[in-house]
């Protein structure tokens, strides 16, 4: 398998050109065949603009922001990926997705943007919950949560707990495990003198998913056009091996 990387980023809107070659430019510098963004600000997306950000070999589902609040791009290009059973839900884009290379590597990909308000939220899971509930085999879901359930998911002690222990609630009942991500602590900031810093944009799978990709690895890019940090996933990491020792006959 190759080209299996996947780009999971809170754009902030893709109203303009500009910002649109950005992520392009990142799609095809880090050999990207899967692409979820989260808070597109879109109401719709048109072909060409489709093109513009992702590719012409990409074909996409979407989810329309709300008055330019949300909205969610999910992304797959067609020779590196099969997507079928495309679902729309509130807050989240489902498709069942297989590789080219290996249609054993079936798997479902959920792309979420959490609302903000604390009494959506637990709408929200619910949501999630009732969708894992119909979903059969390995699962991904990722994207923009705007929700922690860690202390340390945040660089100061402003913490909601009731909404901490609801999330974490959620990721034991459908039994979720978090991929680490390499490099950095936190995923958002507010951009401010004294910033908050938060790990809000996550990934999390099925224990099938993570049996599927082994030796996966997951880190954070840097970026100027938007206060959150891309996560690149890459799923066919090959592990490095060590040379062994060997005595010689002479």
């Amino acid at each position: 398998m190759s080209n299996e990387n996947m780009l999971v980023w809170n754009v902030c809107g893709l109203n303009g050109r500009a910002r649109r070659n950005i992520v392009r430019d990142v799609i095809v510098q880090e050999r990207v065949s899967l692409v979820c963004l989260q808070e597109t600000k879109l109401s719709s997306v048109s072909n060409q603009l489709a093109s513009e950000c992702l590719g012409t070999s990409f074909e996409y589902a979407f989810l329309p922001a709300i008055i330019s609040a949300g909205g969610v791009l999910l992304g797959w290009r067609t020779d590196a990926w099969l997507a079928s059973q495309v679902s729309l839900q509130a807050h989240s884009v489902t498709a069942k997705i297989s590789s080219r290379c290996d249609p054993r590597f079936t798997w479902w990909i959920t792309v979420v943007y959490g609302p903000l308000e604390a009494n959506a939220q637990q709408a929200f899971l619910n949501e999630l919950a009732a969708l894992r509930s119909s979903l059969l085999g390995p699962w991904l879901i990722c994207g923009d949560f705007n929700m922690i359930y860690r202390a340390a998911d945040k660089n100061n002690d402003r913490l909601d707990r009731r909404c901490m222990r609801r999330f974490a609630r959620f990721l034991g009942a459908v039994a979720v495990e978090e991929l680490h991500l390499n490099g950095r602590l936190f995923t958002w900031t507010n951009e401010r003198l004294h910033p908050t810093l938060e790990r809000i944009d996550r990934a999390f799978a099925s224990v099938d998913w993570l049996q599927l990709y082994p030796n996966h690895h997951m880190r954070a890019l840097s970026s100027d056009c938007s206060d959150h940090a891309p996560l690149l996933l890459r799923m066919d990491v090959v592990p490095w091996a060590r040379k062994r020792f060997r005595f010689q006959s002479f």
